[in-house]
């Protein structure tokens, strides 16, 4: 149980989205984009999770209809 919840943990550390946002997290901490840029990159992030979840809930009812 542990061992999976830690495998998918690092899934989740290594996604592409979440590797952008630590990136443009890193350029704004040295101040080479703007919290403008920053905000765009972080709320691009949130959206694209949540499409995600919104697209897995709709897979999972057609399955179970």
């Amino acid at each position: 149980m542990i061992l999976w919840r830690a495998e998918r943990l690092i899934e989740k550390l290594l996604s592409v989205k979440f590797v952008i946002f630590v990136v443009a997290t890193v350029l704004k901490c040295l101040g080479i984009i703007g919290g403008g840029e920053w905000l765009t990159v972080a709320m691009a992030v949130i959206a694209g999770r949540e499409i995600q979840k919104f697209k897995g809930f709709g897979n999972e009812k057609r399955e179970e209809g």
